[in-house]
């Protein structure tokens, strides 16, 4: 079973830096050093059966299993000049700590035995054969552990595919939870969760000789982080079963029991495996742990992050509009940017491009609500007022009869005086004076075009206006204003 949190989004304003950094060092380390680990391991044993060694340490270890009745049939009937027999034989050994530490303290082999130089010359080039390889040196064997090792196995790897299947994993976990958490929380959670699941090995296997070598303990801990991370937060996983594959949204905190379940049913039921399931189940909890604390400490989450990716339904319409348009496929393109104003209905470049379309047939109702739509878009934001003026100025020059509201006529005419077009404004103005004088905000409409000519430096025109305002608005909160500055001067 394999399930994996997937994310819309990856923020490259704050790029996940120590994800990439790990990422890299654990390559480097790799292709610099590792590259010939199984070259180094394959001489190793090659020595081992060539040399003699095999032929001094394995007898006495068939003497050590039948002592001890834990000898089986086969181990029994190994016969000297069966090379597999022999080498199955060793590799038994080399994991049977007890024994191993016993030939190694000189008890199963004394300097009393005649062989005991010979087997001490071999013991040592053969353990120096074995160091070559990175994995073996630096790998954390908890039967004869080193403080460094706790930390130095979670660099290493015993394949490229091992390599390769880590970093995938590390990558899609890493960059959720450092974006989302921060670095300094990330980092501590992956250092100490490969601690926590390097720990948990130790204690299970104390005895183990085979080197825990990868970063699937630290992987693991960021599995157990992002669950209590993102808690009750809805995320999506890929999920496969084997023959069934699929995507679903949950809760990020129902995967921490489905992963430690899941590693548990490995651990007891896989049978024989290379796979270090007890550092997984210590990554795991370790990792759930050091969130729930590391998150109080250094002030949360931030769950919205990665926020799911809305799906981008305008781009493809938007596309198929515009190529619509190339080929004078009007009505196609318009029944798109129809569909594109549902889904975003303030999109002023749909809106001009379907003012362009409809001002071909100028005297529809089409072009009429189209100009409406655009320009209450545009009144809406100054930087966008000239646009405006623009539109207003070619539906004036195409309708014999236009049928925009009063109060769109006014921002017009507001937008058309700020921006120096008084001719433009005073013309809106004086039409709707003539024919809708108790229209709200004429008179604030009438100050600004009066403050235009003043601009402008046409004091008669600024003079005649506020005169007008008093006049036919006396009761006019502008009137009033025009009336007190009056007095004053």
């Amino acid at each position: 079973m394999l399930i994996v949190p997937i994310s819309g989004k990856i923020g490259w304003k704050n790029p996940p830096l120590v994800t990439l950094a790990i990422l890299v060092i654990n390559c480097l380390v790799f292709f610099l050093f590792q590259i010939n680990d199984d070259q180094a391991r394959l001489e190793a044993e090659h020595f081992y059966l060539e040399s003699g060694l095999a032929g001094i340490e394995v007898p006495r270890y068939m003497d050590y299993l039948e002592a001890t009745g834990t000898a089986t049939d086969g181990d029994l009937a190994v016969d000297p000049d069966d090379a597999e027999g022999l080498m199955r034989l060793h590799f038994a050994l080399e994991a049977d700590a007890i024994f191993l530490s016993r030939l190694k303290g000189e008890q199963v082999i004394t300097p009393r035995d005649a062989v005991y130089e010979r087997w001490r010359m071999l013991r040592h080039d053969y353990e120096e054969k074995c160091n070559r390889s990175v994995a073996f040196a630096h790998g954390l064997r908890p039967a004869t552990p080193r403080v460094s090792t706790f930390f130095t196995y979670m660099f290493l790897h015993g394949s490229v595919g091992h390599l390769v299947g880590n970093m995938v994993f590390l990558w899609i976990l890493g960059c959720m939870i450092e974006i989302g958490a921060g670095r300094s929380l990330f980092t501590g959670i992956y250092l100490a969760s490969g601690l926590m699941a390097a720990g948990l090995f130790w204690l299970v296997y104390p005895t183990s000789t085979v080197p825990l070598v990868g970063a699937s303990g630290a992987i693991a801990g960021l599995m157990g982080a992002y669950t209590v991370l993102y808690g009750r937060k809805t995320v999506s996983v890929f999920y496969s079963l084997g023959f069934y594959f699929n995507t679903a949204r949950i809760p990020a905190i129902i995967l921490l029991p489905v992963w430690i379940a899941n590693e548990c049913y490995q651990l007891f039921f896989s049978g024989a495996s290379h796979v270090a399931y007890v550092a997984h189940i210590g990554g795991l909890a370790g990792g759930a742990l050091l969130a729930f604390s590391g998150a109080r400490l250094v002030g949360g989450v931030n769950r919205d992050s990665f926020e799911e990716a809305a799906e981008d339904k305008v781009g493809p319409l938007m596309d198929d509009a515009l190529e619509h348009m190339a080929h004078l496929e009007m009505d196609k393109a318009s029944c798109l940017f129809e569909q594109i104003l549902d889904l975003s209905p303030e999109r002023a470049d749909v809106l001009t491009h379907l003012f362009n379309i409809h001002k071909l047939t100028p005297e529809s109702d089409a072009f009429h609500d189209t100009t409406k739509r655009l320009l209450q878009v545009q009144l809406k934001d100054p930087a966008t007022h000239a646009a405006a003026i623009g539109v207003y100025q070619a539906y004036a020059e195409r309708v014999r009869r236009p049928a925009l509201s009063i109060p769109l006529y006014l921002q017009v005419a507001g937008a058309m005086a700020t921006a120096g077009e008084i001719a433009g404004a005073e013309k809106i103005l004086l039409a709707i004076l003539k024919k809708r004088p108790q229209t709200p905000g004429l008179p604030t409409s009438l100050v600004k075009l009066a403050n235009a000519f003043r601009e402008g430096g046409q004091v008669d025109g600024w003079k005649r206006y506020r005169t007008l305002v008093c006049k036919h608005f006396p009761d006019s909160v502008e009137a009033a204003i025009i009336l007190r500055a009056n007095s004053r001067a």
